[in-house]
């Protein structure tokens, strides 16, 4: 019993305190999880392994990196020149300014798209501009294989990230038509520029935007599953030099961009995530778990949800939900199609909740409310989670 007691309470801890901290909260839940179920001996070993594994580091290392691209962009303006360039229609620049953009995690990065939706939606009501900035900033977590959550969520998985990428991609596709037909849909008009296009302007921070991915997925057929920290590593360091040496005055950008994103914050979360991981995969909890035989269904669909709501992150429920379902499966990585419906149902709670972020500095830029803002989605909502329960019964 005073083991559950444990489980819950590491819980609790980490969904009440990660709306304040989210690497104490971690750290905390980490902490709690361990001292109830093991010796304080062997929580200290698994948190000296954890801070130690050079993969582990590395890993820690890259995604510090990420945010830093993203700040030299903003602040060298290079961001905005690809917005300015982007000459895609108005329905297109709506859905795919705030999917740009998602490519980098800025701190409210959908602040950052919202003065950009806000121009080109002239017209639009405003709950259905924060809606649209929403959702097409999130759904490239889908498919983009250096965001955090895929990288993260993968390794607690056990499974190779293009694999996953690869049954992903069907939900990016009807989230893709989802958020047309409900959202885009109904915006009407075209765009004026009032500047001329520049090529040279869209295409040199883009393809910078745009390397990172790319070398990643070279290096990660190359070198294979088990380099991936290195390929990650390698591919970001080499996205990162690129886009300092784009701008024309490096240092001071590179100054700024660590004064605005404070980096280290991240790399402080990677480390406690992994500690929570490790920790609860050394416990006993998985084992509790898989004899109680809960349904599949209700942990991957319902739990996924409920804890994206809860979170208003994806990382935290992926790092609690998966090895709670490989134990109940009895597997050492999760079933590819098992990973998707979770992370699929994860990602709707997360696109929301009122607890993302993302959402809050929307609804509090466009002047729209939660109501109206849910109502545009419902439909999104109602038939992804449909979709993700049908699939669970085709393959499981």
């Amino acid at each position: 019993m005073i083991r559950w007691i444990g489980f819950f309470l590491a819980i609790v801890v980490l969904l009440v305190g990660a709306r304040k901290h989210l690497s104490l909260a971690m750290l905390a839940g980490s902490l709690i999880l361990g001292l109830f179920t093991m010796s304080a001996t062997s929580v200290a070993l698994e948190i000296f392994n954890t801070v130690t594994s050079p993969s582990i580091i590395l890993l820690a290392l890259a995604l510090t990196m990420i945010p830093m691209m993203g700040g030299v962009l903003k602040v060298s303006g290079q961001l905005d020149h690809i917005v300015k360039n982007l000459r895609i229609g108005k329905k297109g620049f709506l859905g795919s300014t705030p999917a740009l953009l998602g490519l980098m995690p800025l701190p409210g990065g959908a602040l950052l798209s919202s003065p950009l939706v806000e121009k080109a939606g002239e017209g639009v009501s405003d709950h259905l501009k924060a809606a649209i900035n929403v959702w097409f900033r999130h759904i490239v977590y889908f498919i983009y294989p250096i965001s955090y959550a895929l990288i993260v969520s993968t390794d607690v998985a056990n499974i190779p990230m293009y694999t996953a990428i690869m049954y992903l991609i069907p939900f990016f596709i009807l989230s893709l038509i989802l958020g047309y037909f409900f959202l885009l849909r109904k915006v009407n008009g075209e765009l004026d520029y009032d500047d001329g296009f520049s090529l040279k302007e869209l295409m040199i921070p883009l393809s910078v935007l745009v390397s990172a991915p790319v070398l990643h997925f070279i290096l990660f057929n190359v070198l294979g599953e088990e380099y991936n920290a290195i390929a990650t590593f390698t591919a970001i360091s080499f996205a990162l030099i690129a886009t300092v040496m784009i701008t024309d005055s490096r240092l001071k950008y590179l100054k700024k961009s660590v004064e605005l994103m404070k980096p280290w914050n991240f790399t402080l979360l990677i480390f406690t995530i992994y500690i929570f991981i490790n920790i609860f995969q050394a416990s006993p909890v998985g084992e509790m778990i898989s004899e109680l035989t809960l349904p599949v269904l209700i942990l991957a669909v319902g739990g996924g949800f409920l804890l994206g709501i809860a979170t208003g992150r994806i990382i935290i429920p992926a790092s609690i939900l998966f090895p709670v379902l490989m134990g109940s499966l009895g597997t050492e990585s999760l079933p590819p199609y098992i990973f998707a419906i979770t992370y699929l149902s994860i990602f709707i709670g997360y696109a929301i909740t009122p607890v993302h972020p993302c959402i809050a500095v929307s609804l509090e830029y466009f002047n729209a409310d939660m109501k109206h803002y849910l109502r545009e989605l419902m439909g999104p909502i109602l038939i992804s989670l449909g979709t993700a329960v049908l699939v669970y019964f085709i393959f499981f």
